[in-house]
C-alpha cells in the first residue's frame, strides 16, 4: 500500500493499511499502528539479543558448555517476557483501555458540557476520537500542527502521518492544519485545548514555544489546557525500549506549563501515561 508523504511529497509503502477519513480506526486498528510504527525499534533491540544469545548458544552446543546454553536460553526467554509486555503495554495505551486515561485527563481539567475544545496533534486523530467519546456534547476543531521541514527525523511520525487521513466520520470533529505553529482558529474560541502523544516531537527552541502560545491565544478565559505524554521512567522503557531517552521529561513539562498556565495539576494513569491539566492565566 502506498501513501503520499504530504511534508516531502513522496510516495512510501507500508504494508499496513491506512485509514479510510469516511470510517472512524478501531481500537484495534491503532493498536496495530503503534506496533507497526514501534517496528524499527523491535528489531534494534532484536539484534543486540541476537548479538549476544547466538554466540552464546553457539558455544554451548559446540564446545559443550551448559552454562553458555542456559545463558543463551534464559536470554532468548527474558527477550520473548520483554516482547510480550511490550506489546501489551502499547495495546493498553493505544488500544480499548486508552479511553480511560483521556477521561481521566478531561476530568483533571475539569472540563465537561457542550465545550469547543482543541485537539492540537502532529497527526494522528485518535486523541480526537477518544476526546469526542468522553465529551459527547462537544465539539473537537482537530488540528494538525507539524510543520518541521522534510521528513521527520523520528520515522515513526512520518509513519503515523502517512497512515491516517483527516476523519470525515464524526460530524463533531472538524480536522485542518496549522501553517508554521499557527493554528487557524480564532482568539478565545475554545473552553480547552489538548496536547497528546507525539508533543513531545515538536522542537523547543522556538516552535514548541509557538505552539503553546498559540493554545493560550484560543483560549477563552480561564479555559484549561490539557496534555497526556509518555514517562520518561522505567515502566516505559520496558514498554518501548532505549527510544524513550528522546521524550520530554515529566519534570520539564512541569515546568514548560508552570509557566504558562496557573494552577498546573499532574497525575498518573496506570497505563503509564503523564496527565496535566492547567488554567489560562
Amino acid at each position: 500500500m502506498s501513501h503520499t508523504n504530504a511534508n516531502a511529497g513522496e510516495t512510501r509503502t507500508h504494508w499496513f493499511p491506512g485509514t479510510v477519513a469516511e470510517q472512524r480506526p478501531s481500537a484495534w486498528w491503532f493498536w496495530g499502528r503503534a506496533v507497526y510504527v514501534s517496528r524499527r525499534d523491535y528489531w534494534r533491540i532484536t539484534k543486540y539479543f541476537l548479538a549476544v544469545g547466538v554466540p552464546l548458544g553457539v558455544i554451548g552446543v559446540l564446545f559443550r558448555v551448559p552454562m553458555a546454553f542456559k545463558a543463551a536460553m534464559l536470554l532468548a526467554a527474558i527477550g520473548l517476557v520483554l516482547l510480550a509486555y511490550s506489546l501489551f503495554g502499547l495495546y493498553r495505551m493505544y488500544g480499548h483501555p486508552g479511553v480511560r486515561y483521556i477521561r481521566r485527563l478531561v476530568e483533571l481539567g475539569e472540563v465537561k458540557g457542550p465545550a469547543t475544545v482543541a485537539d492540537l496533534n502532529i497527526g494522528t486523530y485518535r486523541h480526537a476520537f477518544l476526546l469526542s467519546d468522553v465529551l459527547p456534547e462537544a465539539k473537537i476543531l482537530s488540528v494538525d500542527c507539524w510543520n518541521v521541514e522534510g521528513e521527520s527525523p523520528e520515522e515513526a511520525v512520518q509513519d503515523v502521518r502517512d497512515l491516517e487521513a483527516p476523519p470525515k466520520s464524526i460530524p463533531r470533529i472538524t480536522a485542518s492544519k496549522a501553517e508554521h505553529f499557527t493554528i487557524p482558529l480564532v482568539d478565545g474560541s475554545c473552553e480547552a485545548v489538548c496536547f497528546g502523544f507525539g508533543t513531545h516531537e515538536i522542537p523547543t527552541g522556538g516552535p514548541r514555544e509557538k505552539l503553546f502560545s498559540e493554545a493560550i491565544r484560543i483560549l477563552k478565559p480561564g479555559g484549561k489546557v490539557l496534555l497526556f505524554e509518555h514517562g520518561w521512567d522505567a515502566h516505559n522503557y520496558v514498554i518501548f525500549g532505549p527510544v524513550i531517552h528522546h521524550v520530554t521529561k515529566r519534570q520539564d513539562w512541569d515546568a514548560f506549563l508552570r509557566e504558562r498556565f496557573n494552577d498546573v495539576k499532574y497525575a498518573r494513569s496506570n497505563q503509564a501515561v503523564d496527565l496535566f491539566a492547567g488554567t489560562k492565566r
